[in-house]
């Protein structure tokens, strides 16, 4: 029997956060999705469980600590290393881009409003995260 992969995302817009809890519940409802409000929150949650999630969406412009102050804490802790790291933003410099990724982010998506791409980004996404690529804690 094949568990419900797990999902954490972290972004201080609430009004995002509801946009996405809702498209999980209606389209992809066998992921398990926790929703957090900033970096903090889910450091502490992630150091609070026993259970790693298998995938992290992660907002960029963020309160202290922002997303990628957020993600050098998440690939300094040997414990959570291999967990994948989706960079969100609703615009970003190439600069920033860049930097995510010299500190260890898996991939950069920009944002979307519109209901029709933000879907089709998920579905990738969840696809691809979460049932083509294996990632070495489950080999």
């Amino acid at each position: 029997m094949e568990t419900s992969r797990l999902i954490f995302i972290v972004d201080d817009e609430t009004d995002y956060l509801f946009l996405l809890q809702a498209l999980f519940a209606r389209f992809y409802p066998t992921y398990t999705v926790r929703f957090f409000t900033s970096g903090k929150a889910l450091l502490n949650e992630l150091h609070r469980l026993s259970e790693q999630p298998d995938l992290i969406l992660l907002d960029r412009h963020m309160p202290e600590p922002d997303g990628h102050q957020t993600l050098l804490a998440l690939k300094q802790h040997p414990a959570f290393q291999l967990i994948p790291v989706v960079m969100m933003s609703a615009q970003a410099t190439t600069e920033e881009i860049n930097g995510c990724y010299q500190a260890g982010v898996n991939s950069f998506l920009l944002k979307s409003l519109d209901i029709h791409s933000l879907k089709q980004n998920l579905t990738v996404l969840c696809q691809y995260w979460l049932e083509l690529n294996l990632v070495a804690r489950y080999m």
